[in-house]
């Protein structure tokens, strides 16, 4: 996610924690999301030397050095530290891989880091990574990572959690797709519930579009689908996925939900949270963490509910981020 105002990232962000490296890394590719989102992977220098390999935790940001800009975006990382790492190539493909993957595996993987970045004219580093494609592809930028907003999360025994809530509005999708998707490729001893809450405002000139056609548009929201069919194989991460619609036309959300979500034409209520924190009873609030990023009105109003249902010590169990 990026801000746009008048307070420099690195000013904003002067008390969080961040490395203090930085790492030449250049723009290998370019995906358009939908019309205001685009998906950067910045390619990683290949480093044999364990310190000054890249490395970072799934939930934090980049500070992102421009040679042309004299000031340093920040944005937030939406792949995952085994996306960091080298994928070798492998001398005989797994067929349980599937083909494209199992080819993709053989070939090798050269390490990456992937940002979400929202048009944002008036944010001079963001307009850059909008500039065309052709103009920016193989470019060279340096990158520093920063932030606290992390999994595991800070002070917790993460051997007694049970259950993770994560509310993401908007572009707050972007730190909770790394840390879900980090769980999603991590091996643990133990199942994980995880009720996922994403609130999105519905895609603009769209409305005479099928509903799967505007799912599709949403941010992340395929990667999340992929997830989920793919737990619910191993039953490993038990998901739910609620996506909040709000703006939306009634009769397309009044077609139905597929099976994968449930869709409502409305803001997250505070029944919502709780029904996320307690739902079937397998776990107590002492067993959950929960995740907030979204716009400060909504996150502020998510994280007053969340400790109140999370009853005591819910303060010391709830962590969020909002930048803008």
């Amino acid at each position: 996610m990026s801000r746009e105002d008048s307070i420099p990232h690195e000013l904003r962000t002067a008390a969080e924690p961040r490395q203090n490296r930085l790492y030449p890394v250049r723009l290998s590719q370019v995906d358009q999301v939908n019309p205001s989102i685009r998906l950067l992977q910045l390619a990683l220098p290949d480093s044999n030397n364990k310190e000054q390999a890249f490395t970072f935790l799934p939930g934090q940001w980049l500070d992102v050095h421009i040679p042309s800009i004299a000031t340093a975006g920040g944005f937030t990382i939406t792949s995952t530290p085994a996306d960091a790492k080298l994928l070798p190539s492998l001398e005989s493909t797994d067929p349980s891989l599937g083909a494209e993957t199992s080819a993709s595996a053989s070939q090798g993987r050269p390490p990456y880091v992937e940002l979400a970045i929202q048009a944002s004219p008036g944010n001079p580093p963001a307009a850059w990574l909008w500039k065309p494609k052709e103009e920016i592809l193989g470019q060279e930028i340096n990158i520093r990572v920063g932030g606290s907003f992390v999994w595991p999360p800070t002070g917790v025994d993460i051997q007694k959690v049970k259950n993770v809530v994560f509310i993401a509005g908007g572009v707050g999708i972007n730190p909770l797709i790394s840390i879900l998707t980090h769980l999603h490729q991590t091996q643990s001893s133990q199942p994980l519930g995880v009720h996922f809450l994403y609130s999105s405002r519905f895609p603009q000139g769209r409305e005479s579009a099928s509903l799967d056609t505007v799912l599709d548009e949403i941010l992340f929201l395929p990667r999340l689908r992929q997830i989920i069919r793919t737990q619910a194989l191993s039953q490993r991460l038990r998901i739910s996925l609620d996506i909040f619609l709000t703006n939306s036309s009634p009769g397309l959300v009044a077609s139905g939900s597929p099976p994968d979500l449930t869709i409502h034409p409305r803001r997250i209520s505070e029944a919502d949270l709780r029904a996320a924190v307690v739902g079937d009873g397998k776990f107590g609030p002492d067993q959950t963490v929960a995740y907030v990023c979204g716009p400060p009105r909504m996150t502020d109003e998510m994280v007053q509910s969340l400790k109140g249902v999370l009853g005591e010590d819910g303060d010391q169990r709830v962590f969020f981020e909002k930048w803008w």
